[in-house]
């Protein structure tokens, strides 16, 4: 009856051991698979937030121009406003001094 029990327990110790390896294996299996959906996580978030950036730019480029295009349209404006001004004035000048020398 002794032998009995030690090899029961003997075959429950083997058991034990056996359960604390796939145990082992499992935890080893569960933490390899977290690392990877960790790595895909964070390489899916880094390209979302790259195609954000990328867009982003985009829209700051098409604003600049919109804001290029306008500051130049509104500065050839005042430069023919400038043009027609310095003519006005050409043209006083010149009555002015034809006035002066014809008195």
């Amino acid at each position: 009856m002794a032998k009995e029990t030690v090899e029961a327990v003997r075959q429950a110790e083997l058991r034990a051991q056996e359960k604390e390896k796939e145990a082992l294996q499992k935890k080893e299996a569960i933490i390899s698979e977290a690392e990877k959906k960790a790595k895909e996580l964070i390489a899916s978030m880094v390209k979302e937030a790259n195609a954000k950036a990328d867009k982003d730019l985009a829209n700051a480029r098409t604003r600049a121009d919109e804001i290029i295009k306008e500051a130049r349209a509104k500065s050839e404006k005042e430069i023919v406003l400038v043009k027609e001004l310095a003519k006005m004035k050409e043209e006083s000048a010149i009555n002015l001094v034809l006035s002066e020398v014809i008195k």
